[in-house]
């Protein structure tokens, strides 16, 4: 029989990403994808017929009602004139998938619906209007399914083929990761797409039991992909030229010694990349410390708070000295950080939360990712909730609502400082000179950040939420008009000057380094002054540096950022 009389079953694998970021590639449906192609590529359907999955990834849509997104998806689905439809869900896009399967259901029933990902592994997507749900890893499970779906009738089958009945729920043990197609090296992935980044999965499964993760209730366990694979992969992205690639492995050191190796592999073969890792403190080492720092990264660490007594409620601990010894080995050596902080957790309250951020910056990350408990399906947490009087809803996001010791209004206390803490903190790139500003004010870095919320309201200053674009230079004009306010006592207005220079000279040099760009500055005090260890101390620094009025250029450079003199005009 000839190729060109073959039937081809399209399967589309549909997903909708939290938001259009290398952060946010669709790498677990692209993953089914690759398996399903690699599945029925060394075992066709039969001999005229063929099996091609499709990723189907589609931007989301803020601007449009969930009923226009469904809609419009749902006709986007059918023009393929799929044999059976895949689905991807996650927290953020469950409930618009969802009735996008209804109303595919209503307009054309025959088509199988399946649904995976971790809403279905947590159990949450068991009243939606799939045909069958997949729980755990579905790199194997899926293709089977979709063989016995597919392999009685050439056309289409349904769940309710007589000779075909599936279970319409599957769990799904982990899978040999061995046998696991690369959605890269398979070519259903690309960076170029997506921002030139990726999404890089090293490993699944996590050896620890953090009761507000998924992991809690898993196989406590970690699949690791082998070294040829990683090996290939970086190869792929060097040629590729990818600009930054987030690990996915919840706990990278976990494994030292492989860890130490990857980093190796990646100096050697990604040098001009970015990476960015999630990491545990405690397992820090000297040795892994300097592996870091001899390649371009990030690491993020979840701290989720600094409160031992809330961390023993949710399977974690702390040893705050300790803690800050391992964080101390990542600033001597120069690696950029941050942290991970959570608020809303049981037996937290709104003063524990400050004494959390107060912790955290005390450490001077580069950022704080800081976000409201959520109490998934799934996790241990959620089994608890009743017993701990955690009061969230059932439906996406599953946000706590209220605890015992955190009111509801407590909780949007919370969140106005965490986001007022992002955007002038993290957003602001604030941590080269964030102490020195704060050291003359005399407060605590939660109290600065209250001041700057109320500042907010009475400026009538709305800051974009996180998935909103906002460039550094509109953060630092705020950060600039709220710090006059608070230097604004005529104790303080003498140090003004040179706050405000440091202000500008460090966002002029983090945005030539991360973005490129190029800045012209009118400075009070000379660059090399206000870049020394003495600005450190303003009061001090005002005292004895000498006031010289410069125009400068601050740009990339050959070597780096650098800074020259220009004339004016």
């Amino acid at each position: 029989m000839s190729c060109n009389s073959m039937k081809t079953h399209l399967v589309p694998v549909c997903t909708i990403p939290a938001e259009i970021s290398p952060q946010a590639l669709p790498l677990g449906a692209a993953s089914i994808v690759a398996a399903i192609n690699k599945s029925f590529t060394e075992k066709p359907l039969a001999p005229a017929a063929s099996v091609e999955a499709r990723l189907v990834s589609i931007p989301p849509e803020f601007h449009l009602s969930q009923e226009e997104q469904a809609q419009a998806i749902a006709a986007q689905l059918l023009e393929l004139q799929p044999a059976a439809l895949c689905f991807s869900l996650f927290v953020w896009n469950r409930t618009v998938l969802a009735r996008v399967a209804a109303i595919i259901q209503e307009k054309v029933p025959e088509i199988p619906l399946i649904a995976g990902g971790p809403e279905v592994t947590a159990g949450a997507a068991d009243n939606d209007p799939f045909h069958y749900l997949v729980s755990g890893e579905g790199d194997e499970a899926v293709p089977n399914l979709l063989r016995q779906l597919l392999q009685k009738d050439a056309s289409v089958a349904n769940g309710s083929n007589a000779d075909c009945h599936p279970p319409r729920k599957i769990f799904s043990p982990r899978t040999n990761q061995e046998k696991l197609p690369s959605p890269y090296l398979t070519g259903v992935l690309k960076p170029a797409e997506y921002q030139n980044g990726a999404l890089w999965e090293l490993a699944r499964g996590c050896p620890f039991k953090c009761a507000y993760c998924y992991e809690s209730k898993g196989e406590k366990t970690v699949a690791y992909f082998p070294l040829e694979r990683i090996r290939q992969e970086l190869d792929f992205f060097a040629k590729e030229k990818v600009r930054q690639i987030f690990v996915l492995d919840p706990t990278y050191n976990a494994k030292k010694e492989r860890a130490v190796e990857i980093l190796k592999l990646i100096r050697q073969k990604a040098p001009n990349t970015f990476f960015h890792f999630e990491c545990r403190a405690e397992l820090l080492n000297p040795e892994l410390v300097a592996a870091f720092s001899r390649i371009s990264c990030s690491l993020q660490i979840g701290l989720q708070s600094a409160r031992p007594e809330v961390l023993k409620l949710v399977a974690r601990s702390i040893n705050r000295k300790e803690f800050a010894g391992k964080i101390a080995l990542l600033n001597n050596a120069g690696i950029i950080f941050g942290f991970d902080l959570i608020y809303g957790l049981p037996g937290d309250n709104l003063a524990g939360f400050k004494e959390s951020i107060d912790y955290a910056i005390s450490l001077y990350p580069n950022s704080l990712e800081i976000f409201r408990l959520s109490v998934l399906p799934g996790t241990a947490l959620f089994d608890q909730k009743q017993e701990l009087g955690l009061v969230a809803p059932s439906t996406p996001p599953y946000l706590v609502e209220s605890t015992p010791q955190f009111s509801a209004k407590d909780l949007d206390k919370a969140e106005a400082l965490a986001r007022a803490t992002n955007y002038f903190y993290s957003r602001g790139r604030a941590v080269s000179w964030f102490h020195s500003l704060l050291k003359p004010l005399r407060c605590s870095p939660s109290v600065f950040f209250t001041r700057f919320v109320d500042f907010l309201a009475a400026e009538n200053i709305n800051i974009p939420a996180i998935q909103d674009d906002c460039s550094h230079k509109e953060v630092e004009q705020v950060q600039l008009k709220f710090i006059q306010s608070q230097y604004s006592s005529p104790k303080l207005k003498s140090l003004l000057p040179a706050a405000t220079d440091l202000i500008k000279l460090n966002g002029a040099f983090s945005r030539a380094y991360a973005d490129g760009e190029r800045t012209t500055l009118n400075l009070t005090f000379h660059p090399d002054d206000l870049l020394s260890p003495y600005s450190q101390d303003l009061a001090f620094f005002c005292q004895h540096a000498q006031k010289t009025k410069l125009h400068i250029v601050v740009q990339p450079g050959k070597k780096g950022v650098e800074w020259r003199q220009v004339k004016k005009g």
